[in-house]
């Protein structure tokens, strides 16, 4: 029988990671003299007895796959992340654990640790934002299949599924010149995020690729308060109109679209017939919610969950997996007014 002691107890008595008494108990061998007395005296101290059917599994598949993130289960923006992972998963004949750090990247390498000890045969890293990762985190998950979804790595050969947000940029902003809009604007979310940047350059080589006018570009995020980021878009909204007499207005994300629509209504101009509004996102609970119905870039998360469960059970695969972003098509966006198309 074991003691009512655990692995977990045994590491922090004996200063050591989790990882290394899991190693420990499958091969003493693979751990130094020095560190094998520190586990062995806490396991004594503490009365533990490892589980021979555990040890027995060693080599194994489990057939779980772990995923570790910020706050992914806790976005309603990302939500659809967790949906594909769990489908192809289900496909596959594997099993998710979810460890979130709700943000916290303190509590990653802990989080890690005790899905290394559930004995997962893969490790999935996501993010709620398109954002790069530091590495160092994921250190002790060397012996583990890694996959990051929604972020990447900037030096290293691990296997990445994020979106490709400048071709979304670039065909959005493509939909609108072919609509032959040539005033639009471009609310654009926190400049320091990498998707802000990915999209501002598919932004300029949809110009480029037409040679026509380049968007004029807005800082449409912050301003606002802790409880709504927004709250001074109303005020932007208005300069913007004054300044630059836009035929479309191209938004951060659906949020923000959704908002400026509100804007546009409550000064009497009418979209799409006085101006077009597209958002970013394509999330499901705004787009149907807004009058009319948005036309937005989809961020294909549901995909990308889909193809970072395949990719964990594919050793193989390394490299970064860009997943489309399609334009869709709704009531918010239509031809510029006859004469207002030119600058």
């Amino acid at each position: 029988m074991t003691s009512s002691a655990t692995i977990y107890e045994v590491a922090a008595t004996a200063n050591v990671s989790v990882r290394t008494v899991s190693r420990y108990l499958n091969d003493p061998t693979c751990v130094s003299t020095k560190t094998s007395a520190l586990i062995i005296g806490a396991m004594q101290a503490l009365k533990y007895r490892p589980s021979i059917a555990a040890r027995s599994l060693k080599g194994v598949k489990t057939n779980l796959i772990g995923v570790v993130s910020d706050r992914i289960t806790t976005s309603p923006d990302s939500f659809e992340l967790i949906k594909g992972l769990q489908l192809s998963a289900k496909q596959q004949g594997k099993r998710l654990l979810i460890a979130e750090s709700g943000g916290s990247e303190e509590d990653i390498p802990s989080l890690i640790d005790e899905l290394i000890e559930h004995r997962v045969d893969a490790l999935i890293f996501a993010t709620h934002f398109h954002r790069p990762v530091d590495t160092d985190l994921l250190e002790r998950a060397d012996d583990l299949r890694v996959v990051l979804l929604n972020c990447y790595a900037q030096r290293s050969d691990y296997a990445a599924v994020v979106p490709d947000d400048e071709q979304g940029a670039r065909d959005g902003l493509a939909h609108l010149y072919e609509l032959n809009h040539r005033r639009v604007v471009v609310f654009e979310l926190f400049a320091d995020m990498r998707a802000t940047q990915l999209r501002h350059r598919g932004y300029l080589k949809a110009a480029a690729d037409r040679k026509l006018p380049e968007p004029v570009f807005v800082q449409g995020s912050g301003g606002g308060n802790a409880d709504d980021e927004f709250a001074s878009i109303d005020a932007l909204v208005g300069e913007v109109l004054r300044a630059h007499k836009p035929t479309a207005i191209v938004a951060g994300n659906d949020k923000m679209a959704a908002r400026i629509i509100q804007c546009l209504h409550k000064r009497q101009i009418a979209v799409p017939d006085d101006i077009s509004v597209l958002g970013y996102d394509d999330h499901p609970m705004l787009v149907h919610a807004t009058d009319p119905p948005l036309t937005s870039v989809r961020l294909p998360y549901l995909q990308m969950g889909m193809h970072a469960a395949r990719l964990a059970c594919d050793p193989s695969s390394k490299g970064k997996l860009k997943e489309r972003c399609d334009v869709q098509t709704r009531a918010s966006v239509a031809a510029a007014p006859a004469g207002r198309s030119r600058r």
